[in-house]
């Protein structure tokens, strides 16, 4: 899990370079009162060359005021397919406090201004704590109650997003994702979630949230041959199937592209 989020980092700092690294529209404002609009090619202390149709031209910094930059930003109103990759920690609530980091993915279509509909995968690094379902400690020594019992969960789940406002701005959202547990556990997942969308350029942008999980689950919880329900696990044992609902909320931060 750690490795998957220094890739997830890496990714971030890649997408910024590549965002810094483009060539947008900037504006010369001459002391003059005149104003010209172009991509500039070059700049020094003692000039700046501006492209404007194909044509570059040369001023002295010193008939220059001051030069605004115009930030791009991805049109959501047009662009129709979107991508979300999260990483985040989540804090285990109640009994047991079972806590993990999260990394979470989402594809899908933004249907209007406001509503996005997809798909996603996510991996959460779960592994249950010592003395707690479906753990136990045995002479000192932590076993699983279930030895066929293993993380992490890896949820499959359709999300639904509403934005307030058009994402070419910065605006607060709401989320809810809705799926199952498909690796190593199985079970319901449910995560509504609410956090802030920051515009920035037209390659990706970034948001926070936080918000609520919920995983259920199953455990074979050992236990003396005469327990009522109790089940012959055929090697002398026994054990009986246990529910077990796990709750967390969590923190992200994320990119969109």
């Amino acid at each position: 899990m750690k490795k998957l989020l220094l890739i997830f980092v890496v990714a971030i700092v890649a997408l910024t370079a590549r965002a810094d690294g483009g060539k947008g529209a900037a504006t010369l404002h001459f002391k003059s009162g005149e104003v010209m609009t172009g991509v500039i090619t070059s700049r020094t202390d003692d000039k700046v060359e501006i492209k404007v149709d194909d044509v570059i031209y040369t001023y002295p910094m010193t008939d220059i005021a001051y030069i605004s930059h115009e930030a791009k930003k991805k049109n959501y109103d047009k662009s129709r397919f979107r991508g979300f990759i999260d990483a985040g920690y989540a804090w285990g609530l109640g009994e047991p406090r079972n806590s993990y980091w999260l990394i979470e993915t989402s594809f899908g279509y933004q249907l209007t201004t406001h509503i996005y509909l997809g798909a996603g995968v996510a991996v959460h690094s779960f592994h249950p704590a010592i003395d707690t379902y479906p753990m136990r400690l045995d002479l000192a020594t932590p076993t699983h109650n279930d030895p066929n019992w293993k993380g992490p969960f890896v949820p499959l789940y359709a999300e639904t997003r509403y934005n307030w406002r058009s994402e070419n701005t910065h605006t607060p959202w709401a989320s809810l994702k809705v799926g199952a547990n498909v690796i190593n556990q199985t079970g319901f997942f449910l995560s509504p979630s609410v956090g802030w969308h920051f515009a920035t350029n037209q390659y990706f942008t970034i948001n926070v949230g936080v918000g609520y999980a919920l995983h259920t689950t199953h455990y074979r919880l050992h236990c003396l041959g005469d327990t009522p329900g109790a089940i012959n696990d055929g090697i002398g044992g026994a054990y009986l199937n246990k529910g077990a609902a796990f709750h967390n909320v969590f923190a992200k931060v994320g990119v969109e592209f």
